[in-house]
């Protein structure tokens, strides 16, 4: 009996500790952003005002003059094993009222180590659109929260943006 007693509370003790150690694993999840990636409601976005795309409502500002919009995002990526990915961004922007005054389809680059990640995407000369930058983190395995801003460009843009797995 007492050999019976002094098994099962090894067992057990294994068993604790097999789980505790394992925890983090398990609760980590997925941490591959393959798949997509969409924008439940549109993000707010600032954009220095251009003649070729003067929407959005203006915003006080003491320099330049800055415009706000809105955007809705779909991410299409493919995560390779060394945390590279590859992409495309379904994009639309839509003014003060609503209304979708341009959209397109850009290529996306970029990195995901499992916990944070940046995407770039090129300028689209046809949209006359900025190169942007996206820099993100995971939150839980199916909801991402970051910013863009843009690179390489004389328009200015800043936008805050929150994604979840489709």
């Amino acid at each position: 009996m007492k050999d019976h007693v002094f098994s099962s509370v090894l067992s057990l003790a294994f068993v604790l500790t097999f789980f505790l150690c394992t925890q983090p694993a398990f609760s980590q999840g997925n941490k591959n952003l393959t798949g997509t990636w969409v924008t439940e409601k549109p993000a707010v976005y600032l954009v220095e005002y251009t003649e070729a795309h003067p929407q959005g409502a203006v915003v006080a500002n003491n320099g330049i003059q800055i415009l706000e919009r809105a955007a809705t995002l779909e991410w299409i990526l493919e995560q390779r094993p060394d945390g590279l990915i590859t992409g495309v961004n379904n994009w639309a922007a839509f003014d003060e009222s609503g209304n979708k005054v341009f959209e397109g389809t850009e290529a996306l680059l970029g990195f995901f180590d499992g916990q944070a990640g940046m995407l770039s995407e090129p300028a689209d000369e046809a949209n006359q659109t900025a190169q942007i930058n996206f820099e993100f983190k995971l939150k839980g395995q199916n909801k991402i929260e970051g910013f863009a801003y843009n690179v390489g460009s004389v328009k200015l843009l800043a936008m805050r943006f929150e994604l979840v797995r489709k």
